[in-house]
């Protein structure tokens, strides 16, 4: 199945996503107010808004950074609904508020336009990698009549229920990301510590039963204590907030965000969460501290703040023989 796929916001993920869809075969009409040159160099096409974009692709994704813009891609003045396409589906994959998402949906099913709940797990590097998750909510035909196109830019691609499902389910995966990622970091800070080498650390482990995604691909990042390079949109951002003289908009803060708001979904639920609770002070004591400028990988700079290594390994060994004497005593 080869699709004309409109494709609104080109950053590093939808660029991602473009890339993969392109090599899968499919036309990608895409839309970006800026920055389309290396787009257009993947073999992508430019539309020039997104009721332009809508008048020209069998279906539409849309993966925009705010509620504002959302509002402007969907039901604003040159938006997709301007288009006037009856029996057109969108796929929404941003990371916004249900409520305004909602809102977005009413005024497309008003104008004959179906909107799908779609967010997404993975940043770029996930998706060119096709593990990215993609977590589906709302109309179940529209969902199976393009989950072929879907899963041509990521394999994982799931429906989980009625819309908002996909923005709950994407709650889901940010804890196990966060745990997992925090969990990475504690291994190898232990690591460190004892005087063990990380890097060789990191190669025993991956393709273990012992490693995770996370672990492989922000455990790389903790290996070499170089995190910038890994979404270069945030150290776009973060160099123009500094050319400013304003505060990073630090990528862990945002995820710490995300994970205060899923806490205080989870208490509203009922039930014990302790590795969630744990997680959540750590995090937040990590952005308090100043780290995370580019991606929570950066929580093991927080665990190893006042040094590199506190043991020579053949005293770590030592403590362990006597410890294991102690123990067989």
């Amino acid at each position: 199945m080869t699709a004309t796929v409109g494709l609104i916001g080109i950053g590093n993920l939808g660029f991602a996503i473009a890339k993969n869809l392109l090599d899968a075969g499919h036309t990608v009409i895409g839309y970006r107010r800026t920055m389309m040159e290396k787009f257009i160099a993947a073999g992508g096409t430019a539309g020039t808004s997104p009721r332009d974009v809508a008048a020209r692709a069998d279906v539409v994704l849309t993966s925009i950074p705010n509620r504002q813009a959302l509002h402007e891609v969907i039901s604003g003045a040159d938006g997709i609904l301007a288009a006037g396409r009856r029996g057109l589906d969108v796929f929404e994959m941003s990371t916004v508020s249900l409520k305004e998402k909602l809102a977005e949906k009413e005024a497309a099913a008003a104008a004959g336009v179906t909107l799908v709940d779609c967010t997404i797990s993975g940043n770029p590097v996930y998706i060119a990698a096709r593990n990215a998750a993609v977590f589906a909510g709302g109309d179940r035909d529209a969902f199976e009549r393009w989950a072929p196109v879907l899963r041509d830019f990521t394999d994982k691609v799931t429906w989980v229920g009625p819309f908002g499902a996909g923005r709950l389910a994407k709650f889901v995966a940010l804890y196990l990301v966060a745990v997992h990622t925090l969990a990475a970091a504690e291994a190898f800070e232990l690591a460190t510590r004892a005087g063990l080498d990380r890097a060789a650390m990191f190669e025993a482990i991956k393709g273990s039963n012992a490693t995770s995604v996370m672990l492989e691909s922000r455990g790389a990042l903790m290996v070499e204590r170089d995190y910038q390079d890994y979404d270069s949109d945030k150290r776009r951002d973060t160099k123009a907030r500094q050319d400013r003289g304003e505060a990073p908009n630090r990528g862990m803060a945002n995820r710490v965000r995300q994970i205060d708001r899923l806490n205080k979904l989870a208490q509203a639920l009922g039930g014990r969460y302790p590795l969630l609770d744990a997680m959540g002070g750590a995090y937040n004591e990590a952005v308090a501290g100043g780290f995370g400028v580019y991606d929570i990988a950066e929580v093991f700079e927080y665990l190893m703040d006042g040094g590199e290594q506190t043991a020579e390994l053949a005293d770590v060994l030592d403590l362990m023989e006597r410890m294991d004497a102690v123990v067989e005593r």
